[in-house]
């Protein structure tokens, strides 16, 4: 078990919160994770906290965790000589699985910072972990902003089985940092890095973007990759598990690979411009499909002038430009949520889970495990409570893959949430 404290004077308050996190590890290590609820890892608004985290496995005895910290988060406090500082604490466990019967591994790191007070930037780091190759695992973080006794919680799914994995690569940026998501936006310079695959070349599969869209969850929807054919193939030279820089502007998918193991790697994605972030008129039509007719979607789509037929749209379903804006910013705040969460081979939005998120809006209880993923909306003791559940598929392009469980039973919900977006 590992310990990483930064060496800083602490307050008794601190000092027992640390404390606390330490004596914990064996009372957390008897829970079932699978029966938690991990709600906030999607109520991107409902949450003050955000940070980012990214394993990588650097060789077969241990990994990286990559983490970004958002400083404009924490709460800084003056001290004795007028300087703020803050204090932010990274817990981690790792278990075999959900059911957390067995700890593998667990330490906590302490992040001290007294040069950002009132500046909107980030911090990024890493902490090396303990996970030996031949396993999947699971990777519990709690996240602390010591000074206000707040915290969240993050689950990652480890597969460290062999070197074909997409946690065996990362992506660099030219500063050296590294990028904590699976998309590159146009213009952006990146290096691949994987110590694991050394080969003086890897391949690379180029596909079109997926523009497909999930069916409503009381139809049946065989949208899936399989047979999905590259248009381009090619590869990419490597030195010592490092790339030169590399530059997308394409839209499309692009999958890495090593050979024989097409069915795995990594894959990054180039999406629209300025993803997640909704930013075009065209940007704002394309999730509208969920809510409007065959007929009011053709007219938006071949409008010329588009940002005045989405305006007018919103106006007609509202009934005046107050209402229309609030509308829209909830609408768009949730598409560009659903982009951030739940990208996977195409972008979050258009997902099973983005387009439930965006319907019905953050679900109040999230069951996880390593196969799928359970929503919750309202009270389940409550006949009007609605569950979905989201299996996990196997995907070469990515590994949050997720197919819902479709049934005539949602009609009746669905048509009256659709209502509630047309009033």
């Amino acid at each position: 078990m590992a310990i990483f404290f930064t060496y800083n004077l602490m307050t008794y308050k601190q000092f027992l919160i640390i404390l606390f996190l330490f004596i914990g590890i064996n009372t957390i290590a008897q829970q079932r994770f699978n029966k938690q609820n991990f709600a906030e890892m999607y109520n991107t608004n409902g949450i003050d906290l955000h940070p980012k985290f990214q394993v990588y496995h650097n060789n077969d005895s241990t990994s990286t965790l990559f983490y970004e910290i958002d400083n404009s988060e924490l709460k800084y406090i003056m001290a004795k000589d007028s300087t703020f500082s803050s204090k932010a604490i990274i817990h981690y466990q790792l278990y075999y699985n959900y059911k957390a019967k067995e700890l593998v591994d667990s330490g906590s790191f302490v992040y001290n910072d007294n040069q950002n007070y009132g500046m909107n930037n980030s911090s990024y780091g890493f902490i090396n972990i303990n996970i030996k190759k031949g396993n999947k695992y699971l990777l519990y973080i709690k996240y602390t902003d010591v000074n206000r006794d707040y915290w969240i919680k993050k689950l990652i799914d480890i597969d460290k089985i062999n070197n074909d994995s997409r946690q065996n690569y990362y992506l660099k940026a030219d500063d050296g940092l590294p990028f904590l998501r699976n998309y590159i936006n146009m213009n952006e310079r990146f290096t691949l890095l994987s110590e694991q695959n050394s080969e003086n070349t890897i391949n690379v599969r180029v596909f079109k973007p997926n523009i497909s869209i999930p069916r409503p969850p009381m139809v049946e929807d065989k949208n899936r990759v399989e047979g999905l054919r590259a248009d381009t193939l090619y590869k990419l030279s490597m030195n010592n598990g490092e790339s030169g820089p590399l530059e997308i502007n394409d839209q499309g998918f692009y999958h890495f690979y090593t050979e024989g193991s097409s069915s795995a790697g990594y894959t990054v994605y180039r999406f629209t411009s300025d993803y997640p972030y909704i930013t075009t008129a065209m940007q704002m039509i394309m999730p509208l499909r969920y809510i409007s007719s065959g007929s009011e979607f053709k007219a938006l789509y071949n409008a010329k002038n588009k940002k005045k037929a989405v305006n007018d749209f919103w106006i007609k379903l509202s009934g005046d430009e107050h209402r229309a804006k609030n509308m829209i910013k909830l609408f768009y705040n949730r598409v560009q949520n659903a982009n951030i969460n739940f990208a996977a081979d195409r972008e979050g939005w258009m997902t099973d889970r983005g387009m439930i998120f965006i319907i019905y809006g953050a679900p109040d209880v999230v069951y996880r495990d390593s196969e799928m993923e359970t929503w919750q909306y309202g009270n389940y003791k409550n006949n009007k409570a609605m569950i979905f559940n989201f299996y996990k598929v196997k995907n070469p392009f990515s590994n949050s893959y997720y197919v819902m469980q479709r049934d005539e039973s949602y009609r009746i919900s669905w048509i009256k949430a659709i209502e509630v977006w047309r009033k």
